[in-house]
């Protein structure tokens, strides 16, 4: 098959890839390197800061998170869209493949290449995306079949789970003697209910991530009035925001991962990070938890709630019970089922397969 030249549009809120925080900006960045490395010319429209082998379009000289003079994000978002549209003609672009969202909807109607979507967020109290996504067709992709159950006759190509690069996380058989908690430190990710789990299972537990920052407002207050004085207090410690370099070694050397989710979240990076590491994996079943661990295989996957409350009791059992998990089968989990090579040769699929009708 002839090779492609593939355009992907990016936030322009950090860096490609990112020093630390950013999901969705490593899943672009993979996409970006894998797909060259395999012949296709891909060229990334995206911040100046970025570092790719690709070809750069930059859109703005740095990041928008970190300009602290940018006030408003959205005119940097339509100039992206106008520069997207004079230059994917002029280079000769195959396919589009868009990590924004609807703004890259604005470009339905002015050129003749088709644009392939992926989701990176819930589409919970997104009903307005909804209805344009279903309006104009659009291509979309899933990261977890669990993120279509509100919106499931949208025109959806394909179901690509997420891929991390497992070299980045060295496999350990023998932990270490805490648990650990990796994600933003805001109310969704469950940072209060493992604080809570852990206080009562009587564990120590490592917390790991970003500080919501006062722009998140809502994030930024409950981080301040629940989350601030209940960190590094008796066995909870709170190691701050950490490169991936450090996070893997925090990872392979904790007892489990434990993720009690409070939102329905499309994908969990986290929750395979740890298990490539060998360290199973205690979460809510919420969201994508039960497409992504592998329930009394790879970690334990709880039903959230009990006669009416958070279920905390079976949660603690599994904590209790986490050595009948075998560290090995977590990684031979992710080996099969989350690569970034895997995921790069599913989108390859679907390029083709939308290019040729």
């Amino acid at each position: 098959m002839r090779k492609l030249r593939i355009g992907q549009i990016s936030p322009l809120n950090l860096p490609i890839p990112p020093q630390k925080y950013g999901g969705t900006e490593r899943i672009i960045f993979w996409l970006c390197q894998e797909l060259k490395k395999i012949g296709h010319e891909v060229f990334l429209f995206g911040s100046g800061d970025s570092r790719v082998s690709c070809k750069l379009i930059p859109i703005v000289k740095r990041a928008l998170w970190k300009d602290k003079k940018i006030k408003e994000y959205s005119p940097y978002y339509a100039l992206e869209m106008a520069i997207v549209s004079k230059m994917a003609e002029k280079l000769k672009l195959d396919i589009l493949h868009d990590h924004l969202g609807p703004w890259s909807l604005t470009l339905y109607g002015k050129l003749k290449i088709p644009i392939l979507h992926t989701l990176h967020v819930p589409f919970q109290e997104r009903e307005d995306r909804i209805f344009v996504y279903e309006k104009l067709k659009a291509k979309l992709v899933s990261i977890s079949f669990s993120q279509r159950r509100p919106a499931p006759n949208l025109n959806y190509v394909a179901n690509v789970y997420n891929g991390i690069d497992i070299s980045k996380f060295p496999f350990n058989k023998k932990p270490k003697n805490y648990f650990i908690w990796v994600g933003e430190l805001s109310k969704r990710k469950g940072i209060l209910e493992v604080i809570k789990i852990a206080k009562k299972a009587k564990i120590n537990l490592y917390l790991a991530g970003r500080i919501p920052p006062p722009k998140q407002a809502e994030d930024y207050h409950f981080f301040k009035k629940f989350v601030e004085k209940k960190l590094n207090k008796g066995k909870i410690k709170y190691l701050g925001e950490l490169s991936q370099r450090k996070l893997s070694f925090y990872y392979k050397n904790a007892i489990a991962f434990l993720y009690p989710l409070q939102w329905e979240e499309p994908f969990g990076l986290t929750m395979v990070e740890a298990m490539a590491s060998g360290t199973p994996v205690v979460a809510f079943k919420r969201g994508s938890v039960p497409e992504v661990v592998k329930d009394k295989a790879t970690g334990f996957v709880i039903k959230p709630s009990k006669k009416g409350k958070q279920n905390f009791e079976d949660f603690i059992s599994a904590i209790e019970n986490i050595s009948a998990i075998k560290r090995e089968n977590c990684r031979e989990w992710v080996e099969k089922n989350f690569t970034k090579e895997k995921m790069v040769r599913e989108y390859e699929r679907v390029y083709y397969r939308i290019l040729n009708g």
